[in-house]
Parts: C-alpha cells; sequence; structure tokens
C-alpha cells in the first residue's frame, strides 16, 4: 500500500505522484496516457495503457490426456485470460484436435495460430456483445425445454429424445461458462464494470443464477438417462404421481426466475411460501419407486431430480429478494 498527500496547483488542480516502482514495473512514465475510473463506493481506479494486452498465459502440453487438457483450458478461459498458449515440443495431430474441439465448446474462442510448437486460443468475445441478462434468459430458455422434454421421453420412453436433451446440456454448459468468464473479468478489472453496466456486487446474482439453472439442466440430462434405464412401461398411477411433482416444480422454477428477471419481491415470497417438508416428498417418491420393483432405479432417480430441481427454484426465489436490493431501480 501506498500513501500519498493531495497537493494542489496555483490554478487549483489536485495532484499526487505515482510510486516509481510501480510506474517501471507497469511502464508508464513521461507522456503515457492512463485512466482513471471513480468508483461508485469513493475509490479510483488507475488504469495503465495496454494492460490488457498482456491478458495472456502457457499451458505446457507435456503428457497431458484431452481431460486434463480440457480442465486447464476451461479454467483459464473463466478466469478471463483473453489468450491461451498451448506449448510443447512437438504437438501431435490428435493433441492439436483435441485443443481445437475444446475451443469449440467455448464461447467466442478462436485458434489463433497452430503450429507443431503450439496452438494459440483467443477470446474473441467482447461482454458487451453478450449482456448477462440475455445470457441468463437463454440459459433459462434451453434449460426449461429440457426439462419438459426429459420428463415427456421418461413417461413415453422415448429414447431418440432422451438422448437429444442430453446433447442440449452442452449448450447450456457453453453459456453458463460465458458468465463465469464474465464475472472473473469483472473482479479482475474494474473497466468492465463500465462496459456491463453492472456492478460486482450485482453480477453476482446473476452468475449465482446461472449456477442454479445449470443444475437444473444437468438434471434434465440425468432424467433422459434414466428414461434410457426403464424396463417396462410406467404404471398409470406413478406416471400420474410424476407428472403432478414435475408440474409443481416447473411452475416453482419459472415463477422464480420471472421474479428474478422482474425483481418482484412479492412473487419471490409467494414461490418461497410454497416450500413445504421435503420428508413428505420423499416418503412419496420411496412409494413410487416401491410400487414398480423393475423400474425402481429410474423412478428413484427421476423423483430425486424433481425434488431438487424445486430446491433449485427456491434457491433462486431467495436470489431475487437479494438482487432487488441491490438493483439501481430500488
Amino acid at each position: 500500500m501506498y500513501k500519498r498527500k493531495v497537493q494542489v496547483t496555483g490554478g487549483g488542480t489536485y495532484f499526487v505522484t505515482l510510486p516509481k516502482g510501480w510506474a517501471e514495473g507497469t511502464g508508464v512514465g513521461h507522456g503515457v496516457t492512463v485512466t482513471l475510473i471513480p468508483n461508485e463506493v469513493g475509490t479510483l481506479l488507475l488504469v495503465p495503457e495496454g494492460i490488457r494486452a498482456r491478458n495472456r498465459c502457457a499451458i505446457p502440453m507435456d503428457d497431458r490426456d484431452r481431460v486434463h487438457l480440457e480442465r486447464d483450458v476451461i479454467a483459464r478461459y473463466i478466469a478471463g485470460y483473453d489468450v491461451i498458449e498451448v506449448v510443447g515440443k512437438r504437438i501431435r495431430p490428435e493433441q492439436r484436435r483435441q485443443v481445437r474441439q475444446i475451443a469449440q465448446s467455448l464461447v467466442g474462442v478462436e485458434i489463433l495460430e497452430e503450429t507443431q510448437e503450439k496452438v494459440v486460443l483467443h477470446s474473441v468475445v467482447n461482454v458487451r456483445d453478450f449482456p448477462v441478462q440475455q445470457s441468463i434468459h437463454r440459459i433459462f430458455d434451453i434449460t426449461l425445454a429440457m426439462y419438459n422434454d426429459a420428463l415427456a421421453a421418461f413417461l413415453a420412453r422415448d429414447e431418440e429424445l432422451a438422448q437429444d436433451v442430453i446433447e442440449r446440456d452442452g449448450d447450456v454448459d457453453r453459456l453458463v461458462l460465458l458468465v463465469a468468464r464474465q464475472f472473473s473479468l469483472l473482479l479482475r478489472d474494474l473497466l468492465v464494470e463500465e462496459e456491463v453496466g453492472l456492478s460486482r456486487f450485482q453480477f453476482l446474482h446473476y452468475h449465482t443464477v446461472a449456477d442454479q439453472l445449470e443444475r437444473v439442466a444437468d438434471h434434465g440430462a440425468k432424467i433422459s438417462q434414466a428414461a434410457l434405464g426403464l424396463k417396462a412401461p410406467l404404471l398409470e398411477s406413478i406416471a400420474k404421481r410424476i407428472q403432478e411433482l414435475a408440474a409443481h416444480s416447473r411452475e416453482v422454477l419459472v415463477q422464480a426466475v420471472k421474479a428474478f428477471e422482474g425483481r418482484d419481491t412479492t412473487l419471490a415470497n409467494q414461490v418461497l411460501s410454497e416450500k413445504e417438508p421435503r420428508g413428505r416428498l420423499l416418503e412419496l417418491a420411496q412409494i413410487s419407486a416401491a410400487d414398480q420393483p423393475e423400474n425402481a432405479h429410474s423412478i428413484s432417480i427421476v423423483m430425486d431430480s424433481l425434488l431438487r430441481i424445486r430446491e433449485y427454484g427456491f434457491n433462486i426465489a431467495e436470489v431475487a429478494l437479494d438482487a432487488a436490493v441491490s438493483s439501481p431501480q430500488k
């Protein structure tokens, strides 16, 4: 931490000196332009010219397998790096194909350069091109469609539809990773606050909702997997119980997201008033599984997923209450 006394020129201009070590380390010298960004809490951020151009990192290829490499690239993508270099003495064609596939799974990432020694990934996405409000709405649309189709696939034992739902889970993952990246950039760089028009505290609510919706999508895929495991058509009584619970869970989720998007505290509280003891619902799930032993495993998975989706809806409703407090409209 550096402390400086504020001085005033004869013309009434306020000024402070910059620490020499910091200036030399960041390349700030005579004639260099710096940007000053006032923050709503009263602080002032000083940003040297060209500092964003240094936002790059390298990943040694070594003997990383596909899963290990994918984790490393995604971690750096979320961290907010604009340029990610995968480097090695000799990167084999199969390894380069893996890097290309990983790049295709991330929003806004392109191959900038590709040689035997390195593959350079460049994030060309601008946070202004993907407003988080639109991203959340798109994530919700995909997730709700997955939920409806997964349930339909389970009730009808439709394997083709179930496989389609499982494949769509990747679309949600891509958008959730984008929101996570934007949040990381916001934490690292206050300039991003100006670009997105949201404070870090406000953006946190969108990041949390995206995370909850991703879990709902995961359970949509899980319900579809359960559909593939059915041994016989569902009994009518069991199908009716599943439909009733699914309708309630869907309504909780839909109304919770509506409350969040509209910063509607009244609706959020109405959603939360629907909470009831989980034990009774678990008992219903256990009875349903016991009524048809040959399908017990799949039925248990679906009932558990529906209960969890319901809880994620309640979580979003609680976030809606928190977001309403920090909303500039309130």
